[in-house]
């Protein structure tokens, strides 16, 4: 059986894909910079090359991906293993196309971003009836009771743009990606609801770098009084007509999570033919991913 190592496993959401990928079946790996099965530092490329081989497959957990660094990527070239990784940034996903050629000459396969944003978006976008969208808008409620930490606070404060009506305009990887797929696509915004006090006071830049320096009480503190319910709305429109879908409930953020389990389940289970940089609109079927987000409880409108 493929090997299949979880990068970032200590952290909330790689700990969930280890919980899940191990309930499919497979036998993954933990692997972190701390303790784990296996000690890896994301942007470290000798322990990289130490411990990956040919043939693994690595999904990429380690965030923020905002200071990440292209070791992975450079490594896996050399040695030849995949990587899906749950990147929110749109910085690292960018490095990651700028290598599509050397990516494509090592018969790897890479699925950047393979998330909700932006596998998900894509797929709502693909079966939307519109036929040449111009303006995606994604809206997310994170269910911060339960996913705030000190990496996903990290992550988004380094990606808050500007404030905007109903919340925070966010630096999106669905900026990157989409386009490359959809080319008629020429505004996608991505807003961010931190809830009325949060939306107020993080528009400014000296607050949020207080914020940053103090991340471990802000999480303790969006965990006692943060959402317990999450909600993602995906809004594709063109000039004449608006279509858009609505995923919200309790383990709302499993939403982050699936389309990397689903993916690395199928290509353990020989059922991927895709190499290269994979497009997200072929990471898992819209059926399946829906399937899977419906089985968790999570609505769909």
């Amino acid at each position: 059986m493929k090997r299949v190592v979880v990068l970032g496993s200590t952290g909330f959401f790689g700990g969930v894909i280890l919980e899940r990928l191990r309930a499919a079946g497979l036998q993954p790996i933990g692997a972190s910079r701390s303790s784990a099965e296996m000690r890896v530092d994301a942007n470290n490329a000798d322990e990289i090359r130490a411990n990956f081989k040919p043939r693994d497959l690595i999904v990429d957990a380690a965030g923020p991906f905002q200071t990440r660094t292209s070791a992975l990527i450079e490594v896996a070239m050399r040695t030849g293993f995949d990587i899906i990784d749950i990147s929110d940034s749109a910085e690292y996903t960018q490095m990651i196309y700028e290598r599509a050629a050397p990516i494509g000459a090592a018969g790897i396969r890479v699925l950047t971003a393979c998330s909700g944003l932006s596998t998900l978006t894509a797929l709502v976008v693909q079966s939307s009836p519109i036929e040449k969208p111009g303006r995606l808008t994604v809206s997310l409620r994170p269910e911060s009771r339960v996913t705030a930490n000190r990496g996903s606070i990290e992550s988004f404060l380094r990606s808050i743009e500007s404030a905007e009506r109903g919340g925070l305009r966010v630096r999106s990887v669905d900026a990157v990606t989409l386009p490359r797929i959809f080319p008629s696509l020429k505004r996608i915004d991505f807003i961010v609801d931190a809830g009325f006090a949060g939306n107020l006071v993080l528009q400014f830049d000296w607050i949020r770098q207080k914020i940053a320096k103090h991340a471990d009480r802000a999480a303790k503190l969006a965990r006692r009084f943060g959402n317990a319910r999450g909600r993602l709305r995906i809004e594709v429109a063109s000039l004449l007509h608006t279509r858009s879908q609505t995923f919200a409930g309790q383990k709302s953020y499993m939403i982050a999570v699936l389309p990397a389990i689903l993916a690395a389940t199928a290509i353990v289970n020989g059922r991927f033919p895709h190499r290269g940089i994979v497009p997200h609109t072929q990471h898992v079927t819209r059926e399946e991913l829906f399937e899977a987000i419906r089985a968790e409880g999570i609505e769909i409108q």
